[in-house]
């Protein structure tokens, strides 16, 4: 069995591909400038571009579901969940750490420590995303009472979500190295 040595975080300004950095809300405010905004207008994007994945989707299904006299059909609501579930494991675990929604915004999510989340992580932060927000909307008030703006399903999963660093400016405040 091979190991890793894993290098300690890095400066967000000099960090490069799978680099963990420092993520102190405290030190760089500039990783959380405007995140709550860009969090939500993410999720819409990204619920758009699933609402039009379902439709084609079911469209499928429903071909499907004439050829084979009805028996496709019942694979339709277990389908149209999984490709939900997929789209954001493998976006949120893929190298840029981010949803097509989460790019077009500017923002990715980081493990707590700074690292990018793996596959396992970016399912089990959807999966706990839809059970917290199928449970109570108030589980969302969370952000608004840390530096981080973490939501609660960022807190049971260990991530936290960042402006990307390549969409921070060059001039943008550094408080400290």
């Amino acid at each position: 069995m091979t190991t890793v040595d894993r290098a300690g975080p890095v400066h967000w300004r000099d960090a490069s591909g799978a680099d963990a950095i420092h993520i102190d809300a405290d030190r760089y405010p500039e990783l959380f400038d405007g995140i709550l905004k860009k969090r939500f207008m993410a999720f819409v994007i990204d619920w758009l571009l699933l609402a039009v994945a379902t439709v084609f989707l079911t469209i499928v299904f429903v071909v499907l579901g004439v050829l084979t006299f009805g028996l496709a059909w019942a694979a339709l609501p277990f389908a149209t969940p999984l490709m939900w579930l997929a789209y954001f494991t493998f976006t949120i675990g893929s190298p840029s750490s981010a949803t097509p929604g989460m790019r077009f915004m500017g923002i990715e999510v980081r493990t707590w420590d700074g690292a990018r989340p793996e596959y396992l992580q970016g399912a089990l932060q959807t999966l706990v995303f839809y059970l917290s927000w199928s449970t109570t909307i108030i589980l969302f008030l969370f952000p608004f009472f840390n530096k981080r703006r973490r939501c609660l399903h960022d807190y049971l999963i260990g991530t936290v979500v960042i402006n990307s660093p390549s969409s921070i400016p060059p001039d943008a405040q550094v408080i400290s190295h």
